[in-house]
């Protein structure tokens, strides 16, 4: 599964890989400053440390403010082409619990994401779709569609308030929200808002 990484991250990556192919060699951490109009390189080698640790750079011996050993890894060319989707909270792989939005935003590669304008990020909590793939603490790619399929899993809204994730089915007098979890039992009713169906998952190591 590829590892998020925030925005920021994503712009010093992209930095780094563009830096490379015009002038063939890394940039310093001075140069990656200044070119992204950050004030302090000590900032870039947070982000660094970041990238390295999530495998996008190699790790290497030697670092400083004019450091020119940022090598991007293999990980690194899959995650160029990549869009910010915003992360609009918590949602439960289990009971439902009150939704929430935050304000916050990743970067995912634009290959998981058909429609960009249309879709964004949940963070799961809870267990009850982990014979989906789907485990607590992963991270959902969220498509907006009011029309799912049987099957599909999608962000149910109940009662205009609690939020679920679930596989959706629809029965002749209601809805099943099935979850992907045997030792749960499925959620009916009769008219959920349905925010979205996922397109995709992500899961940090």
């Amino acid at each position: 599964m590829p590892v998020p990484i925030t925005p920021k991250q994503k712009e010093v990556l992209d930095f780094i890989v563009d830096f490379i192919h015009e002038r063939g060699y890394s940039p310093s951490y001075r140069e990656i400053a200044q070119g992204l109009n950050l004030a302090s390189p000590s900032t870039i080698h947070l982000h660094i440390q970041a990238l390295r640790e999530r495998g996008f750079l190699r790790a290497t011996s030697g670092e400083g403010r004019l450091n020119r050993e940022l090598e991007p890894t293999d990980k690194a060319v899959h995650w160029e082409r990549s869009v910010v989707l915003p992360l609009k909270g918590l949602i439960t792989a289990g009971q439902p619990i009150e939704a929430v939005e935050e304000r916050e935003t990743f970067a995912v590669p634009i290959a998981l994401v058909p429609h960009p304008a249309n879709s964004y990020v949940l963070r799961v909590r809870g267990e009850s779709m982990i014979e989906e793939g789907i485990r607590d603490g992963d991270y959902v790619i969220v498509e907006r569609n009011p029309s799912p399929k049987n099957g599909d899993v999608v962000v149910a809204l109940l009662d205009n308030a609690y939020a679920t994730l679930k596989k959706f089915y629809r029965e002749k007098n209601r809805i099943r929200l099935q979850p992907a979890n045997k030792t749960m039992q499925p959620i009916y009713c009769h008219d959920p808002l349905i925010q979205g169906v996922v397109r995709g998952v992500i899961r940090t190591f």
